[in-house]
């Protein structure tokens, strides 16, 4: 609001306020005056002589205030003007009727009447009074004390005109700070309505809130159900791809290194090769499975990589002897340039052989008839490795999407040339970790070129300042010791803790560990001890810290089902001489699988090594119960996972047969037990000789804190 408008606000509510004033002084006095006419009337009734002529004046006057009143509804400004002039006339007419010489002196609350019912006119009134007074007076009708009511009169007016004043002067500081109130009661009114917009939005907002964290939650528990699927599709199809595998693996060992297994049978040179690549390439396909799976349960950032400095040349001679294989019998040019001078460089040599093997997988999959390049050449400090194909190539809009996990260009296309559409994915995982990058450039129906690079630094040149994060430097600080007898805890670590060196030992009492100390000298230990059960004396005692963890194992899982040991599939001859050992002198062994091949394969390796043993089989639970209660055996290797009742069965049914107790029991399994059980979860603890230091104590809460938060948002 402008001054102007705000000045010609509070003068129109002042004269508001002096017109409501001047109207309710208007009623207030008409009614008076009309009460009094009434009452002085209706005095000089019982008074002798009777002034007929005075009350009838009264009366006429009480009745002239009432019509008065009904004129002031309409015209108010008219009645006020007229019934101040009737006062004066009925004044004049009082003292023409009563001759007394101090009537005249009645003008003095007419003057303040007037002051306060009319804004002009009120002082002419009074001086044409006065000049009627003088009139009389000349007249001889009274004598009236002309001077004194001279005096009286202007002081009168003086007075009441004052006095009016500050009345006019209260009604205009009251109009102001009315319109003020007014004001500020808008102002309050406008800032309750913006407070009930603001209460109406953060509702609108709480109540969006509300529904996004629904939709969270929600959204949440399906990427925790997803993640769960994820990981027990993963578990199950790792375990039912290692199965066949490891027979595969198990049968083409036998019959790679020990042959006279299958009688005077001679392999040809050629068979054996080939055999000797059907064990090559089925082992490396069971490391991509073990890839597979971990890439299931960690992100790549975390996924650690073994770099080890590798002659290029020699690597991809082997690499290329591997996949040479799928270009036989097939109308396809598999033409292969390598420069002779590549450089050494330091690689994840599993991770960057199967790069190169899913690319030119790809390349033969895709390709019906033409070519299939694989070139590798040093530009400018970074090896290019280049799959140039002439095959189907990929259209535009798909080159986008082609790196995501589980898509497919075409799905008919998986089915013809199978695959699951992850690939691509972990090969560009794989590539970004090693700080390379991976592109494609292709043509729909001309083929496609697939092309990575991985940086070098030549061996003589000066290195950069700042490190390739990926690049592991392993010093005398970052060696840790893992105490426990199963080798995967310490593969596990390995993988899984970055820029340490791990070396595990077991545990025993000859000081094993003490020793280990004085020769490696570690930043630390981690002992792998089963929850519950409390850490040896002298591990507490170690001058180095102590990590107390417990992670999954086939140590716990054997200390847990009470067996003897625990053998993983592939089943080794080494592994059965050692184990067997423990037993001699063995006559019969049961061996319990639901898989025919596993069975054969177990009994192949048993019978190449003992031939006088006799191997008993059995497929399920039920079968293996009933023949080692009708044939004890000295030995059961037993599978945990099989339908209808599994190995965890069949231990707690031999358990609780005394017949059956007493014979001992070792495990065959597939599955890493990290990852195969949903329950099972791993606890942690630190100790130190002598404790740790302030600073030390806030690092760690700093880690754990972070990985709990981590672990919580999981």
């Amino acid at each position: 609001m402008t001054a102007a408008s705000a000045h010609g606000s509070y003068n129109a509510n002042y004269r508001h306020m002096l017109l409501d004033f001047r109207a309710d002084i208007f009623q207030r006095i008409t009614v008076v005056i009309a009460l009094f006419c009434m009452a002085a009337a209706y005095a000089l009734i019982f008074t002798n002589p009777l002034p007929h002529q005075l009350v009838f004046f009264l009366f006429c006057l009480s009745g002239f205030t009432f019509v008065i009143r009904h004129i002031a509804r309409r015209r108010l400004n008219l009645a006020r003007y007229i019934f101040l002039v009737a006062l004066y006339v009925a004044l004049a007419t009082s003292m023409i009727l009563l001759p007394e010489n101090w009537l005249p002196f009645l003008i003095f609350p007419l003057i303040f009447i007037g002051e306060l019912l009319v804004s002009y006119g009120n002082a002419a009134l009074a001086l044409l009074f006065l000049g009627f007074t003088l009139l009389l007076s000349l007249t001889g009708h009274a004598d009236y004390p002309l001077q004194p009511l001279a005096l009286f009169l202007c002081l009168m007016l003086t007075v009441t005109n004052r006095g009016i004043q500050a009345i006019n002067l209260l009604l205009l500081w009251y109009s102001s700070m009315y319109q003020q109130t007014n004001d500020l009661l808008q102002e309050a009114r406008d800032h309750r309505a913006e407070l009930a917009q603001t209460l109406k939005s953060l509702e609108t907002a709480y109540e969006t809130q509300r529904r996004l964290q629904t939709q969270l939650k929600h959204a949440r528990q399906q990427a925790d159900e997803a993640r769960r699927m994820k990981e027990r599709f993963a578990s199950n199809i790792s375990h039912e791809l290692r199965t066949p595998l490891n027979i595969i693996l198990g049968f083409t060992e036998i019959m790679h290194l020990t042959p006279e297994v299958y009688g005077d049978v001679s392999f040809p040179p050629k068979l054996q090769r080939d055999i000797y690549q059907v064990h090559r390439n089925s082992r490396h396909l069971l490391e991509m499975i073990d890839d597979v799976l971990d890439l299931s349960h960690i992100e790549i950032s975390q996924f650690s990589l073994n770099f080890q400095r590798t002659d290029l040349n020699q690597f991809l001679t082997d690499t290329v002897a591997i996949v040479s294989n799928l270009f036989r019998d097939k109308p396809i040019e598999f033409i292969v340039a390598v420069a002779d001078d590549l450089p050494e460089i330091e690689i994840d040599r599993t991770r960057i052989r199967q790069v190169v093997i899913n690319l030119l997988n790809n390349a033969q999959r895709f390709t019906p008839s033409g070519s299939v390049t694989f070139s590798v050449s040093v530009r400018q400090n970074v090896v290019v490795f280049e799959v140039a194909d002439t095959g189907l190539g990929i259209a535009p809009d798909k080159l986008s999407l082609i790196f995501e996990e589980f898509y497919q260009v075409d799905y008919s296309l998986s089915r013809a040339h199978g695959g699951a559409g992850l690939g691509l994915a972990i090969t560009k995982r794989f590539v970004e970790a090693h700080n390379g990058r991976l592109t494609v450039s292709s043509e729909e129906g001309k083929g496609s070129v697939f092309t990575f690079t991985l940086p070098y630094e030549p061996r003589f040149s000066v290195r950069d300042t700042q490190p390739m994060p990926t690049l592991k430097t392993v010093t005398p600080d970052s060696l840790w010791l893992v105490v426990d007898s199963d080798p995967h805890v310490g593969e596990l670590i390995t993988r899984h803790v970055q820029n340490r060196q791990i070396i595990q030992v077991e545990d025993d009492a000859n000081g094993g560990i003490e020793a280990a100390i004085r020769q490696h000298s570690p930043q630390g230990i981690i002992v792998n001890n089963p929850p519950g059960l409390q850490l040896a004396p002298h591990l507490t005692q170690l001058s180095v810290p102590v990590i107390v963890c417990s992670l999954p194992s086939t140590t716990q899982m054997v200390k847990k089902l009470g067996v003897d040991a625990c053998l993983a599939k592939p089943v080794r001859p080494g592994q059965i001489t050692e184990q067997f050992a423990r037993y001699s002198p063995l006559r019969s062994v049961l061996v319990v699988d639901d898989d025919l091949g596993v069975v054969q394969l177990v009994q192949r390796s048993i019978e190449m090594q003992y031939p006088h043993i006799q191997v008993q089989r059995a497929y399920n639970g039920q079968q293996a119960l009933d023949l080692m209660r009708s044939t004890p055996p000295d030995l059961v290797l037993l599978d945990l996972v099989m339908p209808e009742m599994d190995g965890f069965a069949v231990i707690e049914a031999m358990k609780a047969d005394e017949a059956l107790a007493c014979i001992p029991v070792i495990l065959l399994t597939a599955t890493k037990y990290i990852y195969s059980d949903e329950e099972t979860r791993a606890e942690m603890r630190i100790n130190q000789c002598g404790g740790l230091r302030p600073m030390s104590v806030l690092k760690l809460i700093d880690s754990i804190t972070a990985t709990l938060e981590t672990a919580g948002n999981s």
